[in-house]
């Protein structure tokens, strides 16, 4: 599966959970920032910035994120979307706050991953 074939909802929880992951530390690495133009250039920089307006409108709250991806089904694109952004992050140290949520998510998403270790 590509991103590419990701459904709109799909793209959005990638676009999102790249905010949570790696835009929102602040703290952003040249291998992150080119990373992330990877996704851009994949979805389109148009789309890209229409799905991150429509992801911080809808996903004020960290709860109503939580709350859109547990309604994601398709395991070939919970594992191409949580592999992408776990690779951002491999980039640098996770910090607690975004290890927890993608521990969280690799629970909910039923993936075998440890996010401390990036695997």
């Amino acid at each position: 599966m590509t991103i590419q074939e990701l459904s709109r909802d799909e793209k959005l929880a990638l676009v999102a959970l790249t905010e949570v992951a790696v835009i929102s530390d602040r703290d952003v690495t040249d291998i992150e920032v080119a990373q992330v133009e990877a996704i851009v250039e994949e979805l389109g920089e148009d789309l890209f910035h229409e799905l991150a307006e429509e992801g911080e409108k809808r996903f004020a709250e960290r709860t109503d994120l939580k709350k859109f991806l547990t309604t994601l089904t398709n395991p070939d694109a919970r594992e191409l979307i949580f592999g992408t952004v776990l690779n951002e992050n491999l980039a640098n140290t996770i910090p607690h706050e975004q290890a927890e949520f993608m521990d969280w998510l690799a629970k909910t998403w039923n993936l075998r991953v440890d996010v401390e270790k990036g695997v």
